[in-house]
């Protein structure tokens, strides 16, 4: 028994060092992992942050454009975002006038409606552009677009009109004019799909230049 004390004794020191070191290891893991819990947990919320920020709006692009639709584009998105989703403009676009009335720095909104005019549409007076003054400070946050009050009056008539009236219609033809005429009358704008005349994507160009 007094061997042992004495052993005891000769290495209290030690025994006290160890028994320090190890409570200092103990202190020291707890508070790594307490931070590397609060890094983690701000990683998290900076994710829900980011994924909080993306919010999306919802784009109508119709008109001159190769696909022609509603499309999905996240916030702050740009016009030039847009008409690059659409497949770009098409062949018949009047691309003078779209750089002229078009500003693709121009931010967008939710549920806007961008529309691109053909050189038919804009030759026949359906798009006329205001006198304008370029500034270039303030950023132009409307198109310069003004709707012929006439325009019902210059429509074609599908179930009257001649084939060389028909031809002028963008993605008409004199093959698709002449089957327009063969298959009247029409009840319906509706008809030339229902009937087959002409496929969805010619009928997005030409329904607002057609009447009965």
């Amino acid at each position: 028994m007094k061997n042992l004390q004495k052993k005891f004794k000769k290495y209290l020191v030690e025994i006290i060092i160890l028994t320090i070191a190890i409570f200092v290891s103990m202190i020291s893991l707890i508070i790594f992992l307490n931070s590397s819990s609060q890094k983690e947990e701000i990683k998290i919320n900076e994710t829900k942050n980011q994924i909080t920020s993306v919010k999306k709006i919802f784009v109508d692009i119709s008109g001159s454009v190769n696909k022609p639709g509603l499309y999905q584009l996240n916030n702050n998105s740009r016009i030039k975002e847009a008409i690059d989703k659409a497949g770009g403009l098409s062949d018949d676009a009047d691309k003078g006038y779209f750089n002229r009335n078009f500003n693709l720095a121009r931010f967008l909104s939710d549920q806007e409606k961008i529309y691109i005019p053909s050189v038919w549409e804009v030759q026949n007076g359906y798009f006329i552009e205001n006198p304008q003054t370029l500034n270039y400070i303030q950023p132009i946050n409307q198109q310069s677009i003004v709707f012929n009050s006439d325009l019902n009056q210059n429509l074609i008539n599908i179930n009257q009109a001649s084939l060389d009236e028909l031809d002028t219609l963008p993605g008409i033809g004199k093959v698709l004019g002449q089957k327009i005429i063969d298959n009247r009358p029409y009840q319906s704008l509706e008809d030339l799909i229902n009937k087959k005349v002409i496929n969805k994507s010619v009928f997005e160009k030409i329904k607002d230049l057609i009447s009965l």
